[in-house]
């Protein structure tokens, strides 16, 4: 009987011997919608990679850079680099030249495997100065290679591949890979930061085979689930999950296409979705937006609808089930209104799995009131993704869940979150300081962020301990609460509060680019820009009225005095956010702090009220 060395590329290895197994997961087709690659064709890639890589001089334990969007590639290029025991330094395609410079100098890439053309002709410039770096790799064909640089296809790897295969058979590939122990690094993770350079994180196959073995003892993937994987691979979160499938089966569906997720929801039909929570806010606001544009009878029937809904799914989360007469009112509201939500997401979807950022409870007990089961983790960069999850039996609206098998999760004296396990990572790359900063002396890493443990082990996360402000009255204040009441409302992107050492707390707002432009076209306006539209009267009374609204439901010294509404949107593009849609607070306030102090002076000559500056 062989003894399991619990690594992935014992689980990647199972999956790439298993001829019976049709279809490995769907890529986009160039002429539209997605095409199967079977297994047998995964193997050939594979491999045909790994031994051309090999081949290429490159040793076990140095890094190689994937630079692209999301496609299938990217996890073939992954595969291959975990057989030939090479580490994957993932790296965003909106990162600046100088960013990715900086990566491929820390990590000492001895290759850089890139999307196409226009990566190649952005990065050309500064890619000479990185002397570790020897070959570089285009995942698409017919590319020029700048002068000075040693450029490639991954097409003609693959075949340089396939002619040593041929030659020397599978089987010094498969050694290789099968020599990959425990505590090899498989991936180096830059965490994205606020403030300075970014720092390594050492993920190792210990790391990622035990939390993809213990979220499969407690959550209910199978081989027949489908999802869309279609968030950054260079995040740990999406990989996490594509090892989650090598584990468990199931057919990942990838695509890039992630402001066209809803057109995904119904192609795909996934009964599967991850998700960070501004995905969801923005599923809930059009929906709530389209019930409003219905007006009069339709109207109140979507609302009639959701209030049963919200009744029978409170009802079952307290273990009871709904009496007769709410039980046909429930069929009635379910063949109107709560049915045709979920087939506006597919139609099949069991579970939702959202991280990233805290999610609102509203926004729980809503899909939950559609039929959707939305489930909170929590899980960082260094803890290998997930440290805690609710499951479809366990799970309690407004918390992340209980921590994952063979993981501790304390609360430290000043409310930081501690996580202890095998998940967790080794270190961060060159940086014995941070590392030793990063760990207590019985072995819990401090998180940064702040929470509360409940008597049943149900884990809440109430902010980042950075984050928190604290008000001239010496109020502790969350931010991330606040702004996520003022992000409901369909014309809203993105909030930032600000108010720190403040007697009064005030916000930015943007609009988001994906619902002011039908806004516009409905409303006599098509045409207009997002930057003009943040001037429009109607937009501003709007606006005005939710932040009204948004101060009803605050204590006090959480009301906002006044807001401004930003011309520039927030996005991982620009800058302001994060790959996964979190706030980089204060690249924020160091671009738009001067609007930000504006608003105090302005609130302060109005004599108060929540005002917005003009």
């Amino acid at each position: 009987m062989t003894t399991s060395k619990e690594t992935i590329n014992e689980l990647l290895l199972k999956r790439l011997s298993e001829p019976d197994r049709e279809v490995a997961y769907y890529a986009e087709a160039p002429e539209g919608g997605f095409r199967p690659i079977s297994w047998a064709e995964n193997r050939s890639l594979t491999l045909s990679l790994a031994a051309a890589l090999a081949d290429q001089g490159l040793q076990p334990g140095e890094c190689v850079g994937i630079l692209a969007e999301v496609r299938h590639e990217w996890v073939m290029c992954d595969f291959a680099n975990l057989l030939a025991r090479l580490i994957t330094v993932g790296i965003y395609p909106t990162c600046t030249p100088d960013q990715v410079l900086y990566l491929l100098q820390h990590s000492e890439c001895r290759a850089l495997i890139i999307s196409g053309a226009e990566a190649l002709d952005r990065l050309a410039p500064t890619l000479p100065q990185c002397p570790s770096l020897s070959l570089i790799v285009t995942m698409d064909d017919d590319v020029d290679a700048p002068p000075g640089l040693n450029v490639t296809s991954l097409s003609t790897l693959v075949e340089r591949g396939r002619a040593l295969l041929e030659e020397h058979g599978e089987g010094p590939v498969l050694e290789r890979a099968e020599a990959a122990e425990p505590d090899d690094l498989i991936t180096l993770v830059y965490t994205s930061g606020t403030t300075g350079p970014p720092k390594g994180a050492m993920l190792t196959h210990r790391n990622l085979f035990h939390v993809t073995e213990s979220v499969s003892q407690i959550l209910d993937f199978g081989p027949d689930d489908r999802s869309i994987v279609y968030l950054p691979l260079a995040h740990i979160l999406q990989r996490y999950s594509v090892y989650l499938g090598l584990r468990v089966g199931g057919m990942g569906y990838y695509s890039s296409r992630l402001t066209e997720l809803g057109e995904l929801l119904g192609e795909v039909k996934p009964t599967l979705l991850v998700a960070v929570p501004r995905v969801l806010e923005k599923i809930h606001a059009r929906a709530t937006a389209r019930a409003a544009e219905l007006g009069g009878v339709g109207q109140q029937v979507f609302h009639w609808a959701f209030d049963i809904g919200h009744q029978v799914a409170s009802i079952k989360r307290e273990g009871g089930e709904p009496n007769w007469f709410l039980t046909q009112r429930h069929k009635l509201a379910d063949r109107l209104v709560l049915s045709k939500v979920r087939a506006k997401l597919g139609g099949q979807l069991r579970m939702v799995a959202s991280g990233g950022a805290p999610l609102a409870v509203h926004l729980s007990e809503w899909f939950h009131a559609a039929g959707i089961l939305v489930v909170e983790g929590y899980g960082l960069t260094e803890t290998s993704a997930p440290a805690s999850t609710g499951t479809h039996d366990t799970y309690r609206f407004g918390t992340v869940g209980k921590a994952i098998p063979q993981t501790d999760i304390a609360i430290a004296d000043d409310g930081e979150v501690l996580v202890r396990g095998p998940g967790v990572f080794r270190g961060y790359f060159k940086n014995e300081e941070a590392t030793a900063e990063a760990f207590r002396d019985d072995g819990f890493f401090h998180t940064g962020d702040i929470g509360e443990l409940d008597e049943d082990g149900f884990l809440r996360i109430t902010d980042r301990k950075k984050d928190i402000l604290i008000t001239a009255a010496g109020k502790n204040i969350s931010p991330a609460n606040i702004e996520n009441l003022l992000k409901d409302h369909p014309l809203i992107g993105q909030a930032i509060v600000y108010g720190d050492a403040r007697p009064y707390l005030v916000c930015a707002l943007t609009l988001d680019p994906d619902e002011i432009e039908p806004w516009g076209r409905e409303h006599g306006c098509a045409g207009i820009s997002c930057e003009d539209l943040s001037r429009n009267a109607d937009v501003l009374a709007q606006v005005e009225a939710h932040v009204t609204a948004v101060n009803a439901r605050l204590a006090r010294y959480e009301t906002l005095k006044s807001w401004t509404l930003l011309d520039v949107p927030f996005t991982p593009d620009n800058g302001y956010l994060t790959p996964t849609l979190k706030l980089k607070r204060r690249v924020i306030v160091g671009d738009f702090g001067d609007q930000l102090e504006a608003l105090y002076e302005s609130n302060d000559s109005s004599g108060g009220g929540a005002s917005p500056a003009r």
